[in-house]
Formats: C-alpha cells, structure tokens, sequence
C-alpha cells in the first residue's frame, strides 16, 4: 500500500511540471547562438518539451526537434569564408541574391528530410505570405519546404512557392515567436532574442529613425506605415540586385554595400515590430546572447556566436531556475 502511495506521489509531481516551450528568433549568423543556448538549457537539466522556430531559429529549433542538434553544431563550428561561398547558389531570376538548394540539399543529406510530424519533439515554424502579409504557420509537413521558407530573407533568398502562395521569411511579421510557442499548448515560454542589441553594420542611422524605448505606443501606431514601408524596401531590392550585383563584400560606413542596405533596413523594422509583439505577448523567460557585432552573412563565426548563446545563459542560470521554480510551484 505504501509503494502505492508513493507511485501515485510521484507521478502527481510529473504532472504537476510545467510543459516548457521554446521560442528561437531570428538572426542569420547569429542564429548559431541558439545552439549554445539549447546546450547550455540542457546542461542545467532543462530540456525544452516544443519548439517553435523562426528564419535561423527554425534551422537550429529544427535540428534540436531531430536529436541532431550536435550534429549541426559540429558541421557549421568548421565552416570557412569558402564552404559559406561554396553553399551560395547564385540566381538573378528569382526574386532573391541565391536560391538556397544547395544550403538545404546539404542540410537533407546530413540531417535527413523528415516530415514534421516525424521529429523527435513537437516543432513549428512561422513564415510570410509576401502579399497578403499573413503569418503562415507550419505545424505539419515537409521540413525541408518549411524551414526554407521561415529562412528567405527578401532580396536575399529566394520565396519559396507553395500552391497559389510565395513565402518569405517569417520575421517580417513574427522574429522571435513567442505567440506561435503558446499555441503550441506550454505553460511556459523561453524566448531567444539575437537582435536585442544592434550594432549599425551600414550607415549612421539618424536617432530620430528609432523610437525611444519608452515610446512604446507610437510603435504600434505606426505598425502600418512600418509595413508599407517594406513593400517599398522589397521593390528597391530588386533594383538594387540588378544593378548592384558586383556588391557582395562589407564596405565602409560612408559606402555601404548593396547587401549591407538590405539586412540593415530588415533589421530595423524587425526590431520595431518585435517590440510591440512581445509587449503585448511577453515570455516568461527572455535569453538575449549578445551577438551584435556578428554580421548577415558571417556564417564563419559559428563557433563564436555558439559560445555566447551558452554565455547568455550561464550568466542568468541563477534566474532562470528561480523563475521555473517559482512558475512549477504555482
């Protein structure tokens, strides 16, 4: 009776642990900090139950949904300037700098293509619907097709076409999804923000650009004109890689390159909406890696950007265990 009775105390306690959720944002090359953050979690006995995922933080949240985060890590910790040229599919046809087959073929040979469904732990992705503006899920199906999507930066990477649809990246309208988290059924969310600390990679941005921090409502406000202004940057893209295609290599901030235009402008306007977003959804738990001074397209510093993901976390373990203790305790 006694052996009863502690079998049903301690499966009440594993039900009683709260369902954790992570949120991986975007980032380009900083998005390899996401696997020093999930390295870093699992070395503190927390192992996030689902995973939702945009642009980068779906390429890695995928691996990690796989059980071959490890794998990933060890591929991309040994990229060279030459392996990131070597995966760079140039194609001037179709709406974006390079097609992304071969990223993603690589990807299919050394992760396996499953299907969503077909992973180890709960994954999901966001994505965009480039003229509607609508926020795609995809909780189900092709991987491959998904992560594609969630990861083509405009201007840069190709849309990827699905039926009557052309998606691009998801963080445009969520960069770090902490909304598609929760709808994955979690009581708690752990969000991973590359993009909290910004560091000009082009010009100097006038201050009058960027809203003060506690200018929060005037954000909202001008969600809509941010928006326009978007579908005005995805037409000048287009112009800018017709006519300034010689312009892959970083310049000097008098002279920004064509591609320093492009990832800088996409930063800014992610960092307005993302505010708004997570003001009005905040996660329980924000890890921010500061990986600000890793470029768009600096593929090469893996091993950097995965270190300071672990750093991140290192540095506030005290506080994430007090706050998942406090919330399992509720």
């Amino acid at each position: 009776m006694f052996d009863i009775l502690q079998s049903a105390q301690r499966n009440q306690k594993k039900h009683c642990q709260s369902t954790i959720g992570i949120a991986l944002g975007s980032g380009a090359a900083k998005g390899w900090a996401h696997i020093g953050v999930l390295n870093a979690l699992n070395d503190m006995g927390i192992y996030p139950d689902k995973v939702a995922g945009c642009s980068a933080g779906a390429f890695v949240g995928a691996a990690y949904a796989n059980d071959q985060l490890q794998e990933l890590s060890k591929w991309v910790s040994g990229f060279s300037n030459w392996d990131v040229i070597s995966l760079m599919d140039l194609s001037w046809q179709k709406g974006g700098i390079i097609t992304g087959e071969k990223v993603f073929d690589v990807i299919g040979s050394r992760l396996g293509t499953p299907t969503i469904e077909q992973l180890q732990r709960p994954f999901a992705t966001v994505a965009t619907d480039l003229y509607s503006g609508q926020e795609v899920w995809f909780r189900e199906g092709d991987l491959r097709q998904a992560v594609k999507a969630s990861c083509s930066m405009p201007g840069f990477l190709s849309p990827v076409k699905q039926g009557h649809r052309w998606l691009v990246d998801g963080a445009v309208v969520n960069p770090v999804p902490v909304s598609l988290s929760r709808a994955m059924d979690v009581d708690i969310v752990i969000a991973v923000d590359l993009n909290a600390y910004q560091v000009s990679r082009a010009s100097p941005i006038p201050e009058s650009i960027i809203s003060h921090p506690n200018a929060q409502h005037c954000e909202i406000n001008e969600q809509d004109e941010h928006e326009f202004r978007f579908v005005d940057l995805l037409g000048r893209g287009k112009e800018y890689i017709a006519n300034l295609s010689h312009k892959f290599t970083a310049a000097t901030q008098s002279d920004p390159s064509m591609l320093a235009v492009m990832s800088q402008s996409m930063e800014i306007l992610e960092q307005r909406h993302k505010r708004a977003r997570l003001m009005g959804d905040p996660p329980e738990i924000c890890i921010i890696p500061q990986v600000e001074d890793i470029g768009t397209m600096e593929f090469h510093r893996a091993q950097e950007a995965i270190d300071a993901g672990y750093q991140a976390v290192k540095d506030i373990e005290h506080l994430i265990n007090a706050q998942l203790s406090h919330l399992n305790n509720k």
